[in-house]
């Protein structure tokens, strides 16, 4: 897979999770050439024998540095729940991605720690993400026909100097998941999730590394 499609699907799955606090959803990718397919398997496996040739040669070094990662992956989560505690059940809150290429703007409008509408805008640069114009219209394109048309969502692709953008509008109180589920059965449940509460999405968001604005 592609390092630039890689990084689409992550920024148009984190779409998908607005949706719902329970399933994780599948990326929808396309396929890639043969060429960076090799490439990346090729980097791959020579990662591979690396930290299998430094593990053998350093048994213990190699068993603290992942015990020190696992450390530091447990204190962050730690971090995020604490902080979610502290988090207002009311109000408005925007957090934002930006990564080659690539930016997420998300808003959410939640009561009783409730989301019940928020606002993602996905930002492609094409030259940055090493992409032709024509790849990113035909991804947007295929994205944008899942969500056209939907009860509870409003989807919008535009292009402003360079840029393509795809703005979904959710309303969490109407949202037709049936419909979802008919046009996309492996990403989306053809049964209503339970709601999305604003303090289980941001420690998500913030492990993502998203920053509030």
């Amino acid at each position: 897979m592609k390092k630039g499609q890689i990084k689409m699907n992550k920024y148009l799955k984190t779409s998908l999770v607005l949706l719902s606090s329970i399933f994780v959803l599948a990326a929808c990718g396309q396929n890639n050439s043969a060429g960076n397919s090799t490439e990346t398997t090729q980097n791959a496996q020579e990662t591979t024998q690396a930290n299998t040739k430094q593990s053998k040669l350093n048994p213990a070094n190699n068993q603290q540095s992942q015990e020190k990662a696992a450390d530091n992956q447990q204190n962050k989560k730690k971090s995020y729940a604490q902080n979610s505690s502290n988090l207002p059940k009311d109000g408005e809150a925007v957090y934002k991605l930006e990564d080659n290429g690539n930016t997420t703007t998300l808003k959410y409008y939640f009561k009783d720690d409730i989301v019940y509408l928020q606002d993602a805008i996905y930002a492609f640069n094409p030259k940055e993400m090493g992409k032709t114009e024509e790849e990113i219209q035909k991804l947007l394109k295929k994205r944008h026909s899942i969500y056209d048309g939907v009860k509870g969502i409003e989807s919008t692709i535009a292009r402003k100097d360079g840029i393509y953008y795809h703005t979904l509008k959710i309303d969490y109180n109407n949202i037709d998941w049936k419909e979802l589920h008919k046009r996309a059965p492996e990403t989306f449940p053809n049964t209503n999730p339970s709601a999305l509460k604003y303090s289980e999405a941001v420690p998500k968001l913030l492990e993502d590394g998203y920053v509030k604005q």
